[in-house]
């Protein structure tokens, strides 16, 4: 069920290109809003939202608010952006992503899904699973899904929303969640927070919130126990190789992983997982916890096998093809720990793995610089473009440069696998000789556009057009 509160009003969406967003978009029009948006360039995204009758304009403007009732924006927009400053002075109201996604839950049996990494998997999971059993859940995540015609949203018609909350901004803190998932904490964000333990007791402070008659969900490590310390609700823990929700007869592969899976009633049976990685084993765990809580509650039946038939969402390991016998994969890790076990990953597949990475926000890159300089370990080669700003200013002494220099030392005598590129068409100059040897090319970032998007040839690759569309993982 979405909320009413937005019925008859005119949302105009900052940053709609940008998936959290543009899923707001179904979401909004369910509650009965007309929708419009702006974005400082077109994609793929833009493009289909047009063709759906969506008013959207390129580039920022003041003029973009006439008639506007409520501006969201992204949380990459600072509150001292233009457009933001030119609302507020006309007295419109003005709401982040998070904050306009609390606002649509208000009324709903909602599960929430938070935490430093694997929300969107885990979240579209739980939402794929209750979708196949007949719950009609709204459905929202951070990513871009094909079963969800291209966008993160779904505006079902039940009381149940499943949805992905950002603890970016702590507008998680906000939802008032009937089962919530936290799928771990790392050290990001922490310049909103102040420190690691502020963000333990923001999450402490929410799950305590959760009724009894909820539940929440957890791993079974690498969260402290003052996180749960005050929870009431039942309390499920999720792990490989403990926990209530745990998996024996783990095999994984290069396409995904296959577990028989270990519930508190007894043996669920053996599941595929079709994307790759320990981590993704892990986060269908507790999205499989997560969806049975629901189906007891709601008196529908989960199918766990038909995890095997959930579609990946778009840049979580979407595979590209295999041009010239090279297999393509993007990826949006963009914090140290996702490059580590996105590698981990990409060389279950065997052979050498050849990255091209893009450092995203400056802060993300001085804060986790350590950990940047370690996370590509397991990688044969390792190219690096300039750092995507997202909005924010440069932070002297940080770059993608000091990084490669980092790294370098780090490797040691493979120092020359490590390499900067200025641009996208003198990465695929430096790449072109390793991938003569290598079975795949992995490349990372929190930006969309990277070496997928670019009119370029990589020797006899060309990479503008390797999507295999007999792929169903394959961008369109």
């Amino acid at each position: 069920m979405i909320s009413p509160a937005f019925r008859g009003l005119h949302v105009h969406l900052m940053g709609i290109g940008g998936a959290g967003v543009s899923a707001l978009v179904p979401l909004l029009e369910r509650a009965g809003a007309a929708v419009s948006g702006c974005d400082s360039g077109v994609d793929g995204t833009i493009t289909r939202l047009r063709a759906a009758g969506l008013p959207i304009q390129v580039g920022h403007a003041a003029s973009h608010l006439d008639g506007v009732d409520l501006l969201v924006h992204t949380a990459a927009v600072g509150v001292d952006h233009p457009e933001i400053v030119s609302a507020l002075a006309r007295g419109i109201r003005v709401l982040s992503r998070g904050e306009c996604l609390v606002k649509l839950m208000q009324g709903s049996r909602t599960v929430a899904v938070s935490g430093s990494h694997g929300k969107t998997s885990t979240t579209w999971m739980i939402g794929h699973l209750l979708t196949v059993a007949g719950a009609d859940p709204v459905v929202m995540v951070g990513g871009a899904v094909g079963a969800l015609g291209g966008s993160g949203g779904r505006a079902g018609a039940s009381d149940l929303f499943i949805a992905e909350t950002d603890e970016s901004d702590g507008s998680f803190a906000g939802v008032a969640a009937e089962i919530a998932v936290v799928t771990n904490l790392d050290h990001e964000h922490l310049r909103h927070y102040g420190s690691f333990s502020a963000l333990e007791d923001a999450f402490a402070a929410w799950l305590a919130r959760v009724p009894v008659s909820g539940a929440v969900i957890v791993p079974t490590t690498g969260l402290s126990a003052r996180v749960t310390a005050g929870v009431r609700a039942p309390l499920l823990r999720c792990g490989l190789d403990a926990g209530d929700y745990h998996a024996v007869d783990v095999e994984l592969t290069a396409d995904g992983s296959r577990m028989r899976v270990i519930a508190p009633d007894g043996d669920l049976g053996e599941v595929w997982v079709p994307l790759p990685g320990a981590h993704m084993a892990h986060n269908a765990l507790m999205a499989i916890a997560a969806a049975r809580q629901v189906g007891r509650q709601s008196q529908c039946a989960i199918n766990v096998q038909s995890l095997a038939r959930c579609e990946r969402v778009r840049r979580r390991f979407t595979v590209h093809g295999s041009p010239n016998g090279v297999r393509v994969v993007e990826d949006y890790g963009h914090h140290p720990t996702e490059v580590a076990v996105t590698i981990a990953a990409a060389k279950l597949g065997g052979g050498r793995v050849h990255v091209l990475f893009q450092p995203h926000r400056f802060t993300r890159t001085a804060d986790c610089f350590a950990g940047f300089s370690s996370a590509f370990d397991a990688a044969d080669s390792v190219t690096l473009l300039p750092i995507y700003a997202a909005s924010e200013t440069p932070i002297p002494g940080v770059s993608a440069r000091v990084l490669v220099e980092a790294i370098a030392a780090r490797r040691g005598q493979r120092w020359a696998t490590v390499a900067h590129a200025d641009d996208v068409d003198e990465a695929v100059n430096l790449l072109a000789p390793q991938l003569l040897t290598a079975p795949q090319l992995l490349t990372m970032g929190g930006r969309i556009e990277l070496l997928l998007r670019a009119p370029s040839t990589l020797g006899t690759y060309t990479l503008s057009g390797v999507a295999d569309t007999t792929d169903p993982h394959a961008w369109p």
